[in-house]
């Protein structure tokens, strides 16, 4: 897409000479807000560590749920967890809509806060519809019995309150608050994994203590949201490009079509081995590939923790044209995330096994093999969504959709073809290979887009 057709839907580039300025520079505090002259620093420190914490809560959110799960219930109940909580974030992506990057990065702004809000409600409305749709189709396809199905149902309200939590903090970031965001978050998922635990032992039952829990994380957003307007003064509205408030959201929308249509297709095209195994095997095969599959969401989710805090000072070099800043802060990172790739593979193979039969109580050592492969996938996935991030900054998602279409295409076929044969084995192979497709394709198109950027006068 030409420059010229993104003026009205993104910040422009500024027209200063390009330069060596650090590019840590970030939003000014929000004016009124406690603590808003608090140095940079001290803002800067809290925000990695508690964005830190809450990631990696929410990372093993699955993780700590499905073990309480094996060691109060079955394993197929389990498996029912498993295909509920991944499409539950199958379904998260079209309530988010790809948005946060583009918020976090929307310095002038272009948009108001009432535009993203209201189109976050359309997405979020649009995601549990979508929801009851795949349910129906699945009950009289696949023959998904009643509890099954109402355990998915509610795990998308339960996804559905993060969908309405992210705009909220993605604004937090947008001014130059992700701590305020970040320590509620950490707070909210710490307490509802308490919530989990006490109902699930309780119960023995998943689909009551997954009810349970939805409504105490809609109780704590509801005054969780509350409780940071009455003493930040957020989420702060900003100016909207237009009046007309409904017809500047549907123009976000359409400017963040191409990012939420790529974070679709990664996590569906990351998950087609699932569906197959759902298809075509068991609820006990479905927990035994969730098992050896979670360290794969370990190595995405320690990468997100390099880059996503770099999503402003990225931005904000772009908008500077210190394009030598910007590709050598996507350099370190590229490098990091390669280090953090490697380790993780060596753990796998070296003690995965063991440290897998410990937290789920079972026992995977027939899959070491799957498991070291899915966590090199792993790398190859992180490695993906950093070039999506880059081009996203740079405001040629459009360039995303070919890629990500394709390859969806390719994942489904060979998921349909090889799980069915190989079981667990094919499921694992068919995820390698589309990460590794992925991450080429769209590093040599962040790579290209750049180079072309810079060329330009």
């Amino acid at each position: 897409m030409e420059r010229a057709t993104q003026r009205d839907a993104t910040p422009e580039r500024s027209a200063q000479p390009r330069s060596g300025t650090d590019v840590t520079e970030r939003a000014p505090d929000i004016i009124g807000a406690p603590n808003a002259h608090a140095p940079e620093r001290h803002i800067e420190r809290d925000s990695f560590a508690w964005n830190t914490t809450a990631g990696l809560l929410s990372g093993f959110q699955s993780v700590i749920m499905l073990m309480l799960i094996m060691r109060t219930c079955d394993v197929a109940t389990a498996g029912i967890f498993t295909i509920a909580y991944t499409s539950a974030c199958l379904l998260l992506t079209l309530g988010q809509y790809g948005m946060r990057q583009f918020q976090v990065s929307d310095r002038k702004p272009r948009f108001s806060f009432r535009d993203y809000g209201l189109s976050r409600i359309l997405t979020t409305a649009l995601m549990l519809l979508a929801g009851a749709a795949y349910l129906l189709v699945a009950s009289n396809v696949l023959h998904y019995a009643w509890e099954k199905s109402a355990v998915i149902f509610v795990m998308c309200l339960f996804k559905a309150i993060d969908s309405i939590e992210d705009v909220l903090h993605g604004n937090y970031q947008q001014y130059g608050r992700l701590d305020v965001g970040a320590r509620f978050l950490t707070a909210r998922l710490a307490t509802t994994l308490v919530v989990f635990a006490g109902a699930i032992i309780a119960c023995a039952d998943l689909l009551p203590a997954m009810t349970a829990t939805t409504i105490y994380t809609g109780a704590f957003f509801v005054w969780e949201t509350w409780r940071i307007r009455r003493s930040y003064g957020l989420p702060r509205h900003g100016s909207s490009a237009t009046d007309k408030t409904l017809r500047s959201a549907v123009r976000l929308l359409k400017a963040c079509f191409p990012l939420f249509l790529g974070a679709f297709l990664l996590l569906y095209i990351s998950n087609a081995p699932k569906y197959a195994i759902d298809a075509f095997m068991s609820d006990a095969a479905q927990a035994y590939y969730g098992f050896i599959a979670m360290p794969v969401f370990f190595v995405g989710l320690v990468a997100s923790f390099v880059y996503n805090p770099m999503i402003a000072p990225l931005s904000n070099a772009w908008a500077r044209r210190d394009t030598h800043g910007f590709l050598r802060g996507f350099g370190r990172i590229s490098l990091i995330i390669v280090g953090i790739a490697i380790a993780c593979t060596l753990l796998a193979w070296l003690a995965g096994v063991p440290v897998l039969n410990l937290i789920y109580d079972t026992d995977v050592m027939d899959y070491r093999n799957e498991l070291t492969a899915l966590v090199a996938g792993g790398a190859f996935y992180a490695l993906t969504s950093l070039a999506t991030l880059g081009i996203a900054i740079i405001r040629r998602q459009n360039l995303l959709i070919g890629g990500y279409i394709t390859v969806a295409l390719a994942a489904l076929a060979a998921s349909n073809y090889f799980v069915p044969i190989w079981g667990i084995t094919g499921a694992t192979w068919v995820y390698f290979f589309s990460m590794l497709a992925l991450s080429v394709i769209f590093s040599v198109c962040f790579l290209v887009c750049v180079w072309r950027e810079d060329k330009q006068p």
